[in-house]
């Protein structure tokens, strides 16, 4: 899309899940008993998504179709991800019978006890509450038996500015999470709960997203990294473009970049609310100016736990290298690996940039693996920070995680406290947005995203740019001037590249006539300074749904007072806010209730009777990746409480399966409740571990069919009742009068397939030792060799030179940039002769026929690269921009090496170096 100068479209790589973990917690699902994970489990039958993008403003309208499968009224529990920073403002849930109910903003526990009243009555309601801050939960009361329901939210957010794109992401699941000791607070315990219990969407689930853009500039073009996507541009409105994804199943995050014509614009967008008699203005832009540098001690974290595997630690390797490479000359640096434990490159502290040290950082990133077992990042973030700076140096951190922790407010607040900026960068799918997003926050930096096999080099060096240069110092935004009071929010740090938005909200009136926001900071040698025109329409909202700048204005105070150290706004000051703009917040819910409907028939199973079911047959369990859980912190509740609090497996081995069931339930109602988990038990044993006395497990089937076996066994002697149980299956509930065999009840619940008996808990991965730190760095041909099993998404496969192998190009690139010093420069060797074909032979030629006698074929050799570069890499720019812009600094400070021969400047040495290499063909 767009004339040759726009951006051109990269090339569409579908990503695969390397993991098939990945998808134990994907999008969203419905839970029985009671809102507990873990139990019947009904994943969402179809997800359609509309999205409006207004500059960098989304607003989302999400609906997903459940079905309760179960012959049973349940409560319902539908959890899913959002990013952080989203204002919900509407919840709307339609039954099957086209009753509708819509949500009201309440403070949380006055919300809870008026969802447990009407359930307990039998109505219909529903509840929707903040888990964390990126994972939010619905409850649905009483939902009948093979009934539909669709659950649809309002939420907007403002978009993030990453590689020069407007960058949406919607979301696809919660990843679980790990544990740590200690440092959890009271609702990462209650969150952690609840995503510990999550599991797949059915993979063939539709799924639909349209997604409107429309910016006042225009739009160059739209691309997906993860998904094909159909774009529509208006004939009449050429700055809007319509984009459309369709798909079976939501395997990853759907993210799309949206390249506008005029980035570095900056606007002012004005809403007013008639009904509330306000108005709200929102100020933003992109800035763009040259920043004074600074001298830097860059550290870098990268974490190596299990949930890193495969793709995202060759990823992470492969970026990290390229990291080295463009780091000042004059900088310290230092690499801490992190897992349930963590290690550090030098120990005593960073160390001078050097080419010494880069050897030894090169050979020590080559072997990182991830197999460091949890994500705990707080300890190693901590050590970091408790180390004196370097005399002369700003401290500069970079975090590179998957995300996967629940100890997250520990973090933010650790950051906060210290005056150092952490860079943090989020990897995958289910990364939590809200540690990301919170730790850049904290410290004043910046934050990015990147699925998996999308380019992590370029958001790294970007990353890199920003720390290297100071940020706009006394930022000052000068808003109209009202004849009321205004309330604004705090400004946010303003970096070259970076998104940035101020908003003000007052009682409207009228602005006078060309009314401008005045923009001012401090760039150290000058002064930044600008006007921005204020647009003399606005746009009119009396709903309080489409009030979208009101909802950002309100999200964007409520965590600004509560992220303060101290806080400036109390719980009370919280709710009053959130239920005055209808947006969401962690002391407030969302709740509907069904007032004129008519209550649950009798006889049928209401959530109260399953709360005694709650995590049966689950052994508490640590990370998926075997790190233990702290006491109290199982994915369940007490898994024995409804047998006495003894292993119902031990029982049943001790006496006998049918004694033993018969023995735990002393009346009907006992029966009842544990019979109920018939149907769901085959859920229940896909996550079951060993138990921790040591005794052996048995087979699922075997396991089953016992349990089967002896509820049969009573179910019997009170057939006359059990056959009129709802929640007993039709086949099972036939058999109830005699000669009822142990394999024909394991087939009437349903047997799980072999394959999944099969599979096995992994074990957890202890420390590993520290590679030994080499002199030289290892083979780049290897490095890239290595790096070539998968095609990162976007990046053509080419063949080299020697071996005729074909790798991918941003291998390549990485194997050329492995050659440089850490100065820049470049030398003659054989790994760079095999990848671009520069020899002895080039540059002597060069040198005889421009100067008239030898040269340093140092300096034509790394001329000849960045020729290379300019020429091969054009695409990649800011990948190898800072390695580049090193070498000719390099090269200008051995000026008198080369100067001569019609050659004054770096910029006429590059052109000939390139001329010369593409009419010889010596080059690529």
């Amino acid at each position: 899309f767009g004339p040759s100068s726009c951006r051109s479209v990269r090339p569409l790589c579908i990503p695969s899940l390397e993991r098939p973990e990945q998808l134990r917690a994907m999008s969203s699902l419905i839970v029985t008993r009671d809102g507990s994970p873990g139990a019947e489990q009904v994943p969402p039958k179809s997800v359609h998504v509309d999205v409006d993008v207004v500059e960098r403003i989304a607003r989302h309208r999400l609906a997903q179709t459940f079905v309760n499968s179960s012959p049973s009224y349940v409560e319902a529990t539908y959890v899913f991800p959002l990013l952080e920073g989203a204002a919900i403002s509407a919840l709307r849930v339609v039954f099957s019978d086209g009753r509708e109910i819509s949500g009201e903003v309440r403070e949380r526990s006055t919300a809870e006890a008026a969802f447990k009243d009407a359930t307990s009555r039998g109505l219909r309601a529903a509840m929707l509450r903040e888990e964390s801050g990126d994972v939010f939960r619905t409850s649905i009361g009483n939902l009948g038996p093979g009934e539909e329901v669709e659950v649809s939210l309002e939420y907007c957010l403002e978009l993030p500015v990453i590689d020069q794109a407007v960058r949406l992401t919607i979301p696809s699941h919660v990843a679980p999470r790990y544990c740590p000791s200690d440092g959890m607070t009271a609702a990462e315990v209650c969150s952690q709960a609840a995503i510990s219990g999550y599991s797949s969407t059915a993979p063939g689930a539709a799924f639909a997203a349209k997604v409107e853009v429309n910016m006042a500039g225009g739009v160059c073009s739209v691309e997906s990294p993860t998904h094909a996507v159909a774009l529509t541009r208006h004939a009449a409105e050429s700055g809007k473009i319509l984009a459309e994804v369709q798909c079976s199943g939501l395997q990853c995050d759907i993210v799309l970049a949206i390249f506008p014509r005029e980035l570095f614009r900056p606007v002012v967008v004005r809403e007013v609310h008639t009904a509330r008699g306000t108005e709200a203005l929102m100020l933003s832009l992109v800035p763009r100016f040259e920043a004074l540098t600074q001298r830097i001690e860059a550290v870098f974290l990268l974490d190596c736990s299990c949930s890193m595997d495969g793709q995202r630690i060759e990823q992470a390797k492969r970026a990290t290298q390229i990291f080295l490479r463009s780091l000042p000359t004059d900088c310290f640096f230092n690499i801490v690996l992190f897992g349930s434990d963590y290690k550090i490159l030098y120990r005593h502290g960073s160390v001078a940039y050097s080419q010494v040290s880069l050897q030894e950082a090169t050979a020590y990133v080559d072997n990182i693996s991830a197999d460091m077992g949890g994500t705990n990042i707080l300890d190693p973030l901590s050590s970091t920070l408790a180390q004196p700076p370097i005399t002369g140096t700003q401290r500069q951190i970079f975090v590179l995680t998957d995300g996967q922790v629940s100890n997250q407010q520990a973090i933010i607040d650790l950051v906060r406290a210290h005056r150092c900026r952490v860079f943090s960068i989020g990897i995958g799918s289910g990364v939590s947005t809200a540690l990301v997003n919170g730790v850049a926050r904290a410290s004043r930096a910046s934050a990015a995203f990147v699925q998996d096999r999308e380019g992590l080099e370029a958001v790294c060096i970007d990353m890199l740019r920003k720390a290297s240069s100071r940020s706009v110092a006394d930022v000052t935004v000068s808003w109209p001037v009202v004849p009321a009071l205004r309330s604004q929010t705090r400004l946010q740090p303003m970096l070259a590249g970076e998104g940035f938005s101020a908003f003000t909200l007052f009682p409207h009136s009228p602005l006078p006539e060309g009314a401008v926001v005045k923009v001012t900071g401090d760039l150290g040698t000058r002064r930044l300074e600008f006007e921005v025109p204020v647009p003399p329409s606005w746009s009119a909202v009396d709903s309080g749904s489409e009030a979208i700048l009101h909802h950002m204005f309100a999200r964007r105070l409520l965590a600004e007072m509560q992220e303060a150290d101290p806080p400036t706004m109390s719980p009370s000051d919280a709710v009053q806010l959130s239920v005055a703009y209808s947006v969401l917040c962690a002391h407030t819910a969302f709740v509907a209730m069904d007032r004129h409907g008519t209550e649950m028939p009798t006889g049928v199973v209401k959530a109260s009777d399953l709360a005694a079911l709650r995590g049966l047959f689950t052994w508490p369990m640590g990370s998926r990746h075997g790190a233990k859980m702290p006491t109290g912190l199982a994915p369940c509740r007490d898994p024995y409480s409804a047998w006495g609090g003894r292993n119902p497996f031990l029982l049943m081995r001790a006496a006998g399966t049918r004694n033993s069931l018969e023995g735990q339930c002393s009346n009907i109602d006992d029966l009842v409740a544990k019979t109920t988990m018939l149907r769901s038990i085959s859920t229940e044993f896909r996550v079951v571990s060993r138990p921790a006395d040591g005794s052996h497990l048995p087979s699922v089937a075997g396991v089953r069919s016992a349990i089967v076996e002896g509820a049969l066994g009573m179910l019997r002697r009170v057939a006359r009742v059990a056959a009129a149980l709802p929640f007993i299956p039709v086949s099972l509930r036939a058999s109830l009068g005699g000669g009822h065999s142990t394999r024909a009840a394991t087939v009437a619940v349903g047997a799980l397939p072999q394959q999944e008996r099969q599979q096995q808990q992994q074990q957890a991965h202890g420390s590993v030792t520290d590679p030994e730190i080499g002199r030289e760095a290892a083979s780049p041909l290897a490095a890239m060799a290595s790096a070539s099993g998968q095609q990162p998404c976007g990046r053509a496969a080419v063949a080299i030179g020697t071996g005729g192998e074909s790798v991918s190009k941003l291998a390549r690139l990485e194997a050329l940039l492995r050659l440089a010093d850490f100065d820049g420069s470049f030398k003659h060797s054989p790994e760079l002769q095999a990848l671009i074909g520069l020899d002895m032979t080039w540059t002597s030629a060069w040198a005889q026929e421009q100067w008239g006698g030898a040269v340093s074929s140092q300096v034509l050799v790394t001329a000849g690269v960045l020729g290379h570069l300019a020429r091969q890499f054009a695409d990649d720019h800011a990948t190898w921009d800072l390695v580049a812009s090193k070498s000719k600094e390099w090269l200008r400070s051995r000026e008198s090496l080369w100067r001569g021969g019609g050659i004054d400047s770096v910029d006429e040495l590059l052109k000939v170096a390139g001329t010369r290499a593409r009419d010889s063909h010596s080059v690529g």
